[in-house]
């Protein structure tokens, strides 16, 4: 690896396993509740064991005098929104050049394997993944299983699955697809299985973190026993958004994810960092 690339990463990757809170939904949703300001988001952030922000390239110099010690993983495409009619391939929207000027420690692209835009969305990965090579950045691809594509965004335009489908082998082969078009990084969903979800991870051949998803029931153990799962499953980290800055007590479920994560504390004892 790269010597940039090697220097970025420990930005992000202060633990063995990193925590990452991404907030980089408004260029799908708009200002959802819990990132109408994001400098403010950014600050309280940056006061926590968090490692780092993922965030919408363009939305880096806002935040930029909260940052403080947080890696920050910039989204460098976009132009799919929840107003979508049709699945279209996402757009690059910021250079991997412009992105380390402002000081991104990573990248991240969206890559919609599963669908009829998939052989443009690899190449599109492919291409940025070059792009990031020669400039040292480590590029993190998001690769959702195409069973969960329509539950990840709240939308039932994507292709349904077949009934036979198995969640745990589209992990495993999505992961290594994406690392396989040059990600350093791959950010998918857990499958619910440690066994198989740990064999993906080292077939991976590239970091593997998850994402939480939609939010949770509103059941604070859900979210720490999903974090301690994906501990236990051999994941490199967790990039949990809407349960940590839609949480009444954002600063404390932080401390309590950090814990799991970084530690590998249990379940039980994290809960206690909520009280």
């Amino acid at each position: 690896m790269m010597t940039g690339k090697e220097v970025r990463l420990q930005k992000i990757w202060k633990h063995r396993r990193a925590v990452i809170v991404p907030f980089d939904h408004g260029g799908f949703s708009g200002p959802q509740p819990g990132i109408e300001d994001l400098l403010r988001l950014t600050e309280r952030v940056s006061r926590t064991q968090a490692d780092g922000i993922l965030v919408a390239g363009g939305m880096i110099p806002h935040i930029a005098p909260a940052v403080g010690t947080l890696g920050i993983m910039a989204r460098l495409d976009g132009g799919f929104t929840k107003f979508a009619r049709e699945v279209t391939d996402y757009r690059q929207m910021m250079s991997v050049q412009d992105a380390v000027a402002l000081g991104a420690d990573a990248g991240i692209v969206f890559t919609l394997v599963g669908t009829p835009v998939e052989s443009a969305s690899l190449h599109r990965l492919g291409m940025t993944a070059g792009d990031a090579l020669r400039a040292g950045l480590p590029l993190a691809a998001e690769v959702i299983p195409p069973s969960l594509l329509n539950n990840h965004f709240g939308m039932q335009i994507f292709p349904k699955p077949p009934k036979n489908a198995s969640v745990d082998d589209e992990i495993a082969q999505t992961v290594r697809i994406g690392a396989e078009a040059g990600a350093d990084i791959i950010k998918t969903r857990y499958s619910g299985d440690a066994d198989r979800f740990r064999r993906a991870v080292k077939s991976a051949h590239a970091r593997v973190i998850v994402a939480g998803g939609p939010l949770s029931s509103g059941s604070d153990e859900a979210v720490l026993e999903l974090a301690a799962d994906c501990v236990n499953a051999g994941a490199d980290g967790i990039v949990f958004g809407r349960n940590v800055w839609q949480h009444p007590r954002m600063e404390k479920m932080l401390a309590a994810l950090c814990a799991i994560v970084h530690e590998e504390e249990t379940v039980a004892r994290a809960r206690k960092l909520l009280r």
